[in-house]
């Protein structure tokens, strides 16, 4: 099993709360019947199980095609799921939590009866329960003035000049008797200093500074935690809004027996400039129907005013596992045990700017019929990823929500509303209740709505569960298919929609920033930015990224390996497997690793380092260097990596991340010279500049025992080894120009008759390619690293290609196994230079005839069996401890600290 959103940190229970829970789990014995979720020994059901998991089949299944299982039941080859269970393995449900207030913790497994009887039990992990907070202790200012109303805002780097003004608003309310506790997310300590200088001059603002990072809904509970108990009600605020002096006033005297009173709002612009005079320009207030609220929110935290004793009820909030508001949930809460109140005119100005955790137009939006015609020309593959993510980030969010209110508020709450709450909890499983959510939507489609089209999304969402349950067979289908894959994080950016074409797509995703919680008190750590952890496509550049962080870690340095691409299903062997590689046992024990998508908060702290390895790692550690203050990250630079795309966007973007401001680390001298003659990156400003801002090192090759001429002479066939890598990512690789000229070759008799081909390095199934002249290629599938270097060492000739400044590692492994080994050159990739690694390397230019030229000449040399041995003998890193030696740490470790 695993979990594909991790569970959270720490969460406050109170009342009792709950956890969501979504991942892949299957028996390898028999197939699962149920499954539930145990609480500290009391089991729940799943909302769903054998979900179909495409992507755990393919991680289990490698050297399977998931279109052409048809009649095949079992895998020898797999280890982990020899009966080829692991499709249908996908899973999730809500984890209830029982009512506790002090701190501790919580045990959570899946509990599985399987098809026999059987009965299977996995850990899910222990919770950590946090005690919940106390309030500050306050007096009322002005008793004589009225309630005493505690205000809370919720701070986190202000625009100053907007923060000064709504400061000023409050002070100028009519209601005096109030104080307004100001608990800050951890801004810049710059920004923090301002915002304590502008409430310095009155005593009645009480500050209060998270000592990291929580986002706008965690410091929205934690400022309404720090409420004092002596506060009759309680008002939240933005910090950018403007108040009407009469806005306290005018809630205290209409709140009579309501559990919560809100007004309406001006919309205004940054410098005041009127949009609307009132918040409901597209949809319709809605307060009393509880569905609708429970669907899509319509009380505005900065216009409502409660009283305190609903913090009881409140708080803690849900966890902040999805896209949660402070706002739905104290408005929910409220509604669920009485009455909401309104008042019909605006009572403050509601700033819209860029900076804004939810604009108006978002909270607003309806779409006209023509647009949602129009959007059924959207290709249906599209609509239903759409419906997949609704499902996830919307459906299992309410039903997340629903659980916690049924545990807090169902006994006060009425008898319809009960069934309200009740009845949608069950919507899931229901296709009636589903069809009311479709009936409840079509007002919409003629403008009228109070939820924004929310009962339409969710019908839409509830249908693709109906699909994937309908469609969902033994195995995968090559043309009617759905997959349960849910997305790596519960909790998307809203204001960083996904374009919804896939090339837009793939960038965002790249390239968005993760989300980080900065820290005050987060020990420093050197994090080294990954893409994924994928043991299918395990090359060379990720153990260079492994071994630095090893080094780094031997050093005394904590070191953390963090993920920004999203992590596939691994298997329960995936850490045995990476330590494995060379230079990488015992990996997991001095360094850290967390998956940076899959988290909704990676702490960093103020003082913490980066270390890109990729272009689209350095966008995101460029980011993290801005929100802790600014400066340099590392750059590990591998490759110059435009150039392993088309030229277009990709392209480009590649080229921009040299311009960040950073230290290079080059993987070799040959790539170091190649951004010296150009003056890229850090050669930007000069040679001189460039050289002091960067260093080189070679990436350890994979020693091979070198051959003895007596072994090489008594070989009765001579073999040839290209490495050869159809896949379009390995376009550098020029795949189609090796077997072009290998045809040339033997079409000309450079190559002997008789000569076996093979190709090695291909992710594909074993296959045979025709190359002309009778002759055929045969591709061999990737061996283990173990392996490799046996495999290398019975052959004659090799062929490694790589139209890059980079030399490439497999060439030199090739010419230390004693292969005559023929490549290309590239700039300063020159014969020369290359002859300088090893005599048993062949430099050709990157054409037909060159390599063809180069292969005859190869396989003239391979009869000189005393030169091969001689060019086994590689000036080039076979150790890691070498490849990152004391000089090169030295280098590395000053870099990082200046």
């Amino acid at each position: 099993m695993g979990l594909d959103v991790p569970l959270p940190a720490e969460v406050r229970v109170g009342r009792g709360t709950a956890i969501f829970v979504l991942g892949w789990c299957f028996s390898p014995q028999a197939r699962i019947r149920s499954l539930s979720l145990v609480v500290d020994g009391h089991a729940q059901p799943v909302m769903a199980h054998e979900m179909p998991r495409l992507d755990v089949l393919r991680a289990l299944h490698p050297g399977l095609d998931p279109d052409a299982l048809a009649g095949i039941e079992s895998d020898p080859a797999s280890a982990e799921d020899p009966r080829m269970l692991s499709y249908r393995s996908g899973f999730w449900g809500v984890a209830a939590i029982a009512s506790r207030t002090g701190a501790g913790h919580s045990e959570l497994e899946v509990r599985a009866v399987l098809a026999d009887g059987s009965v299977a039990v996995s850990d899910l992990g222990r919770v950590p329960i946090a005690a919940l907070r106390g309030p500050l202790e306050a007096e009322a200012p002005e008793p004589s003035s009225g309630p005493f109303v505690a205000i809370a805002m919720a701070t986190f780097e202000p625009p100053m000049n907007l923060f000064a003004r709504q400061v000023e608003s409050i002070r100028a309310q009519s209601h005096r008797n109030w104080v307004c506790i100001i608990s800050d997310d951890c801004s810049d300590p710059q920004r923090f200093a301002a915002i304590k200088e502008v409430v310095s001059a009155d005593e009645r603002f009480l500050v209060s500074r998270s000592p990291r990072r929580r986002g706008f809904y965690e410091n929205f509970e934690r400022a309404l935690s720090l409420v004092p108990v002596a506060a009759t009600f309680v008002a939240m605020a933005d910090q950018d809004d403007i108040w009407h002096a009469d806005k306290l006033r005018t809630l205290v005297d209409a709140v009579g027996d309501a559990q919560l009173v809100y007004s309406d709002a001006r919309i205004v612009g940054p410098n005041g400039e009127l949009t609307s005079d009132t918040y409901w320009t597209g949809r319709r207030n809605n307060y009393t129907g509880f569905l609708s609220l429970l669907v899509a929110n319509s009380v505005t935290g900065a216009a409502s005013l409660f009283p305190r004793r609903l913090l009881e009820l409140a708080l803690p909030f849900p966890p902040a596992q999805f896209a949660h508001y402070h706002d739905h949930w104290i408005a929910l809460t409220a509604l669920a045990v009485g009455h909401i109140a309104y008042v019909d005119r605006p009572l403050y100005d509601y700033v819209q700017h860029t900076g804004a955790a939810l604009g108006h137009v978002e909270a607003s939006r309806v779409r006209a019929l023509r647009t949602r015609i129009a959007s059924l020309r959207t290709d249906l593959r599209e609509r239903l990823r759409a419906w997949k993510m609704r499902y996830f980030f919307d459906v299992c969010r309410l039903i997340s929500v629903a659980t916690v209110l049924e545990q807090r508020c169902g006994p006060a709450m009425s008898a319809d509303k009960r069934r309200v709450l009740e009845r949608f909890l069950r919507t899931d499983g229901s296709i009636a209740l589903t069809v009311d959510l479709w009936q409840r939507g079509l007002p919409e489609l003629v403008g009228r709505t109070a939820t924004v089209g929310a009962e339409m999304k969710l019908a839409y969402a509830f249908a693709w569960r109906r699909a994937l349950a309908a469609t969902t067979g033994k195995g995968p289908r090559r043309h009617l298919r759905l997959d349960a894959a849910p997305p790596p994080n519960l909790a998307p950016k809203s204001l960083r929609p996904s374009p919804a074409a896939p090339g837009p797509r793939e960038i965002v995703q790249k390239t968005s920033p993760l989300e980080f919680s900065v820290s005050d008190v987060a020990p420093m750590r050197v994090n080294v930015l990954i893409p994924t952890i994928d043991l299918e496509h395990f090359f060379g550049g990720y153990i260079a990224k492994l071994n630095l962080a090893r080094r780094l870690s031997e050093r005394g340095l904590r070191v953390r390996v963090l993920t920004i691409d999203r992590v596939p299903p691994l298997p329960r062997s995936w850490r045995r497997e990476v330590e494995a590689y060379r230079g990488l046992a015992g990996l997991f024990d001095r360094v850290e690793v967390e998956f940076g998508r899959e988290s909704s908060g990676v702490e960093i702290g103020r003082s913490d380092r980066f270390v890109a390895s990729t272009w689209w790692s350095a966008y995101i550690a460029h980011e993290a260097m801005r929100l802790i203050g600014g400066g340099r990250f590392l750059y590990l630079i591998q490759e110059y990596e435009p150039f392993t795309y088309p030229m277009g966007t990709f392209a480009a973007m590649a080229s921009e991340s040299y311009r960040f401001p950073h230290r290079a680390l080059f993987s070799t001298e040959f790539l170091r010279e190649y951004f010296r003659r150009h003056r890229l990156g850090v050669y930007a400003e000069g040679v001189a500049e460039g050289d002091a801002a960067s260093a080189s090192f070679e990436n350890a090759i994979t020693p091979v025992d070198p051959p003895v001429a007596t072994e090489l002479e008594a070989r009765r066939s001579r073999r040839l080894l290209f490495y050869a890598r159809p896949e379009p990512h390995a376009a550098r690789n020029m795949y189609d120009l090796g077997l072009l000229a290998l045809g040339h070759a033997i079409q000309r008799g450079l190559i002997p008759p008789g000569w076996e081909l093979h190709g090695i390095g291909s992710l594909s199934s074993m296959k045979r390619v025709d190359i002309g002249s009778g002759a055929t290629l045969t591709l061999l599938r990737r061996s283990a690293q173990g392996e490799y270097a046996q495999v290398l060492r019975s052959y004659d000739v090799g062929l490694s290609l790589m139209y890059t400044p980079h030399p490439s590692l497999v060439p030199i492994e090739m010419a230390s196994a004693g292969l005559m080994t023929v490549t290309n050159s590239f700039e300063n990739k020159t014969p020369e230079a290359m002859a300088g690694i090893s005599s048993n390397l062949v430099t050709a230019p990157p054409t037909i005839e060159g390599v063809a030229a180069g292969l005859g000449e190869a396989a003239a040399r391979a009869e000189d069996f005393d030169g091969r041995v001689a060019g086994s003998d590689v000036r080039w890193s076979r150790s890691w401890d070498e490849s990152f030696g004391d000089a090169q740490l030295d280098w590395v470790v000053a870099a990082l600290e200046s």
